[in-house]
């Protein structure tokens, strides 16, 4: 970016500066510090029953500790968060076999495939009954006048509906590639299965094929040791590209692999589901309704009927765990990916929750997953039961609400550890700092060590040996009207400049010609907009020429 500044009472000269870019500091609006706070306390209450007694884990802004520590707690929940990742992709078929078997050599991809085949069986008419009926009464008299028979006869009213049958085929499957090999992609799970469905009307049911929801998995594979099967995520410190523990190459692919995640279950839901409820479910209406033991909505709304803990938490301790890592945890993990141990047990790192820690909590993770998926099989119908909504539906349900919870989780958290460095940095400072802020620390430096000092750009019009006729000036548009800073000096000029103003006028300007330089600076993503403001005193007037 550059600026440029000009005096119309001197030929307009123009020096380009490069803008020098601050570092941006602050977050993204939608980072919801409270919210996420009130999440992380209602799960400390599972933490501190999965770790030993007497320990008190803490949000980290909650406890002292050094700037190092939150490079070592970024690197604990980024690995917890892949491990909480694999484990939900374990339940949908990538286990440590499927994972070994990706070509690492090229970019491997998760799809999602769902198509539904319609076919007309018959038409078959239904006699419903109504619940208007009629009665019909008949009396009769017998030889004897005193007696009397009554006959009622009911007559019920019954419509003649036309139900037309369809054959209906649903497949979806969850398959994995390398490269462009779609037609090489390996299944890790599908359901296949044929259902009837009764609808009042011939037309409205076509077979459809859903566009694939693909999602890339190169990032999460690149973060696991295949040999070893650890997690092995760790931000570079030494690369000139970590401003902060949140703001560095290493994070910021993580935080676009959990967007993407988040995506990828986004369209599962939008898409197969609303098919589901749009085109099969709502499209079933038969004569006679049967109630149904499992609906749409209950098939969205599994993830609220079970408890399930989410891992990634930015906890520290006040003093510490007593036993640090040696270099094996000592707790058998039960998911495919293990923490990968740390030997490093500085006065930094003295805060952190272990990797035991850790692993324990993932282990708290697999825990609430496997009941969950135990409570569906049991009460969910089975794949093979010909149901269109089976446990299988419910437990993709399940986990790509999960997943969507995991990924948000992780985001919030790597904004909440950013939040908390600024927040301390206020709190050092005594103020946040603004645009207006360095703008007076720039002026007061430049003025110590540029010499000339630069001035402000506000310049009177006149002609030699006379009054002032006006101002011309470069000011701010935030409402404060203040002047630039620039550096000026009168140049040598080889001709006048002459501008035609009509066909038989030429304005020739004969004044000093000066070279005005102006060094623009920008506080983050701040952006100061500037005006050339010019002002004529009281019967007074001159040209003022742009260009």
């Amino acid at each position: 970016s550059s600026s440029r500044l000009h005096s119309p009472h001197r030929p307009n000269l123009l020096l380009l500066l490069p803008a020098y870019h601050y570092p941006k500091m602050s977050l993204s609006s939608s980072f919801e510090l409270l919210s996420f706070q009130r999440k992380v306390k209602d799960a400390l209450q599972t933490v501190e029953r999965t770790l030993e007694l007497e320990r008190k884990p803490q949000l980290a802004a909650d406890v002292d500790h050094t700037y190092g520590a939150k490079y070592g707690l970024v690197n604990l929940t980024s690995n917890a968060a892949i491990i909480a990742y694999v484990n939900c992709f374990e339940k949908l078929g990538l286990d440590a076999a499927v994972l070994k078997s990706i070509d690492k050599t090229k970019p491997a991809t998760l799809r999602f495939d769902s198509s539904t085949a319609c076919k007309f069986l018959q038409e078959v008419k239904v006699d419903v009954p109504m619940e208007r009926s009629y009665e019909e009464k008949e009396e009769t008299t017998g030889s004897d006048a005193s007696k009397k028979t009554t006959k009622t006869r009911v007559m019920k009213a019954v419509n003649h509906v036309k139900e037309f049958h369809w054959e209906v085929e649903v497949n979806w499957s969850i398959s994995v590639y390398s490269g462009t090999s779609v037609e090489e992609k390996k299944v890790v799970k599908s359901r296949t299965y044929t259902t009837t469905l009764i609808t009042q009307s011939k037309g409205g049911m076509v077979s459809t094929n859903l566009p694939p929801i693909e999602l890339s998995i190169s990032w999460l594979l690149q973060q696991i040791d295949m040999v070893e099967l650890t997690s092995q995520f760790k931000v570079d410190t030494e690369d000139r590209d970590t401003k902060t523990p949140r703001r560095n190459n290493a994070v910021q692919k993580a935080l676009d692999f959990a967007a993407q995640l988040r995506q990828w279950c986004q369209g599962i839901e939008s898409n197969f589901f609303g098919h589901f409820q749009k085109h099969l479910l709502q499209k079933h209406n038969p004569a006679v309704q049967k109630p149904h033991t499992f609906t749409i909505r209950h098939l969205l709304g599994v993830n609220n009927q079970y408890s399930i803990f989410n891992p990634i938490l930015p906890l520290m301790e006040e003093s510490g765990p007593s036993d640090r890592d040696d270099g094996s945890n000592g707790v058998e993990s039960k998911s495919i990916i293990e923490l990968q141990c740390s030997n490093d047990n500085n006065d930094e790192h003295k805060t952190l929750l272990t990797s035991k820690d850790i692993s324990k909590l993932l282990n708290e993770h697999v825990r609430t997953l496997e009941g969950a998926f135990s409570v569906i099989e049991e009460s969910w119908p089975s794949d093979s039961s010909g149901d269109i909504l089976s446990s299988s539906e419910a437990v993709l349900s399940l986990l790509s609400n999960h997943l969507r919870e995991l990924s948000a989780q992780y985001t919030e958290t790597m904004s909440y550890i950013e939040s908390m460095m600024e927040n301390q940095l206020i709190a050092a400072i005594g103020k946040r700092l603004t645009p207006n802020d360095l703008d007076k620390f720039v002026k007061f430096h430049n003025a110590k060590l540029l010499c000339p000092m630069p001035q402000p750009f506000c310049h009177a019009i006149r002609r030699p040996e006379h009054y002032p006729v006006g101002l011309l000036s470069i000011e701010t548009q935030d409402g404060g009207n203040e002047c630039i800073h620039s550096h000026s000096r009168e140049v040598v000029a080889t001709s006048n400049l002459k501008i035609p103003l009509s066909a038989a006028t030429v304005l020739e300007l004969t004044g000093l010609q000066y070279l005005h330089g102006y060094m623009n600076h920008r506080f983050g993503s701040s952006h100061k907009r500037h005006q050339l403001v010019a002002r004529a005193r009281q019967f007074s007037s001159f040209i003022l020429v742009i260009g």
